[in-house]
């Protein structure tokens, strides 16, 4: 679960396993020192927190790391891989705890549970989660994605 989360947060294979990593290891430091009363909660709110940071990084440096890298052009589009780009590019276009309320919805966690990792109250969750669905809605629409219209 925790790698489907960061996979469509970050869209890098090596990042994500880069942050489960760290995820991990402040897990076990963590429970060494004391016990966590809820591990599903923690781990995930780390692993958001991690991305979160990973992406700061990536924007930071995005001219640096795609500097090099030549654009490749391909003929054949593939329908699943653009609507996963496309959804991915609107995530991308949220605030960090609106694209981490929609991903932790879309992953099937309950209001109780989003508003414990994302740190928003619980009676908010779901005004919060509709008004972030009719964003991304829009965003879809405006960037021409034919499903959304």
């Amino acid at each position: 679960m925790l790698w489907a989360v960061a996979m469509k947060l970050l869209a890098d294979e090596d990042a994500v396993a880069d942050v489960l990593q760290d995820v991990f290891e402040a897990y076990f430091s963590q429970s060494q020192k004391s016990q966590i009363r809820q591990p599903k909660s923690w781990l995930m709110r780390v692993t958001l927190n991690k991305c979160a940071d990973c992406a700061a990084y990536q924007n930071r440096h995005t001219d640096l790391l795609s500097a090099d890298v030549p654009e490749l052009e391909t003929e054949t589009v593939d329908y699943a891989n653009d609507k996963k780009k496309m959804i991915q590019q609107a995530l991308s276009q949220l605030p960090p705890k609106e694209r981490q309320l929609a991903v932790l919805y879309s992953e099937g966690f309950s209001y109780k549970e989003m508003s414990e990792i994302v740190g928003i109250r619980f009676s908010s969750v779901g005004k919060t989660l509709s008004r972030v669905i009719n964003k991304l809605y829009g965003i879809l629409k405006t960037n021409g994605y034919e499903t959304f219209e």
